[in-house]
């Protein structure tokens, strides 16, 4: 699922240089895959702003860390969009 694109990306960060659209668009497919992983990835609907601004802000978040390494960094996201998400999330027990 689609819920962010790469041109709201570079509006969110301020980003106007494209030579690096091929990394900046592999950010934005991964936020994309951990925001609808945590959400029912089955049900298409239009995300709510709130989911948006989380996915942003992960993505942001990750292109500008995007050289970190460490295993105590890599799967680091912002703590807002963290709460946000709960809020959205599919749980499943058993299924």
């Amino acid at each position: 699922m689609e819920i962010i694109t790469l041109e709201e990306f570079y509006a969110h960060t301020r980003v106007t240089d494209d030579a690096e659209d091929a990394s900046a668009q592999a950010i934005v497919d991964a936020a994309n895959g951990y925001v609808t992983g945590l959400i029912d990835p089955d049900v298409e609907y239009e995300p709510p702003a709130d989911v948006k601004l989380a996915a942003l802000q992960i993505a942001a978040h990750w292109w500008e860390r995007r050289e970190t390494a460490g295993v105590d960094t890599l799967h680091d996201i912002p703590l807002n969009a963290s709460a946000t998400l709960v809020n959205h999330r599919s749980w499943s027990f058993g299924r």
